[in-house]
């Protein structure tokens, strides 16, 4: 008997171990950031410090096959204070390394690289420059602001908007800057289900993936990632004008080498400068008394159950006007958000009917 107790109890012993070994690993920022995710999840529960978020994700992540996990963010439960919501990407023991921060392929003018935009809404920028002047082709505009842009030691810029100054044919040009080791910016989905929403709520009550659909404290939308954004977050409104280089070459940076050189290659660009705009995910009504309401798009309405629906008519020469008058009357309501499913034309005469679905 006192045999057979001894090999259960080393059975057992075994067996934690072999579990315990085979336990995912919690990377650290700079690797995780080196790799590609295969999954991301999320978890809820009483935990009280970081070894309890560890442990928990480490077991939520054996269960999903992985090797790895990395901790994004953890955040209060919205109705419930002793809960902890905990958000990990998960990554296999081969996971692929990351291409976020892989300079491939990307333009250079005067020795700053050109992030297009899939690049730069991922890392934060740390100065805002606006020039005016006048750019007969893009590559003057880049070596403009290029140029700035070295002045104020950056690794990289994004041109973010070109407007035209008073029909003179100068423009003027709003561009972002980064550092070489610039911290990542998490992004929200456009879809993703408003936080404090009662939608959000039940999704983060319900966790799993339907937690995962819900808007995460800390994390930016696309819609903040725009001028006024960071002209008021680095207190930056100055323009300055500028007399763009005769000099319009722009090279691009080709991984290729040839007996160990690297090679650069010239690229063609456009004869005229192209406006990039951005567009917001979420349209906000502000009433004359400092009231805010925000617009759903159609894919996060989809994700969310209206309280109530509204209908008004009336002419309105404009989007603007109808979001306005849509945002006053569902504050009127007591809805946090709203969203316009459908605007139907009179057939006879220039007044709408618009339809509004409204949310809590």
């Amino acid at each position: 008997m006192k045999n057979f107790k001894k090999s259960c109890l080393t059975l057992l012993l075994l067996s934690s171990f072999a579990s315990y070994s085979h336990a995912a690993e919690e990377l650290t920022p700079e690797k995780a950031a080196s790799l590609q995710p295969f999954k991301e999840i999320s978890i809820r529960g009483s935990y009280y410090n970081e070894s309890d978020y560890a442990r928990a994700i480490s077991k939520a992540a054996d269960k999903q096959d992985a090797a790895y996990f990395y901790i994004t963010s953890v955040n209060p439960h919205p109705s419930n204070d002793s809960l902890r919501i905990i958000y990990a990407k998960l990554y296999k023991s081969n996971a692929p390394e990351s291409t976020d921060n892989k300079q491939d392929n990307l333009r250079q003018f005067v020795g700053i690289y050109e992030y297009p935009k899939t690049t730069a809404i991922h890392f934060e920028p740390y100065d805002i420059i606006r020039i005016r002047g006048y750019f007969p082709t893009q590559v003057a505009l880049n070596n403009a602001v290029a140029k700035e842009a070295r002045a104020k030691n950056a690794y990289a810029f994004f041109i973010d908007r070109l407007v035209q100054v008073n029909n003179s044919g100068n423009q003027q040009v709003t561009a972002y800057l980064f550092k070489k080791d610039a911290p990542e910016r998490k992004i929200q989905p456009d879809n993703a289900i408003p936080y404090d929403s009662e939608a959000g709520q039940q999704a983060l009550a319900q966790g799993g993936e339907a937690a995962m659909q819900v808007e995460r404290p800390g994390y930016y939308s696309s819609s903040s990632f725009n001028e006024q954004f960071y002209a008021d977050k680095f207190n930056n409104q100055s323009v300055k004008d500028v007399t763009p280089e005769t000099n319009t070459q722009a090279i691009e940076i080709n991984k290729n080498t040839d007996n160990g050189k690297m090679v650069t290659t010239d690229i063609a660009v456009s004869s005229k400068p192209v406006v990039v705009e951005q567009k917001s995910s979420r349209y906000t009504v502000t009433l004359p008394n400092g009231t805010k309401i925000e617009e759903l798009n159609d894919a996060t309405a989809a994700k969310m159950v209206p309280f109530d629906s509204i209908k008004f008519r009336g002419y309105y020469a404009t989007a603007q006007d109808i979001s306005f008058n849509a945002g006053k009357k569902a504050l009127e309501k007591g809805a946090k958000y709203y969203h316009i499913s459908r605007i139907a034309q009179d057939s006879k005469g220039p007044n709408k009917t618009v339809y509004v679905d409204l949310y809590r």
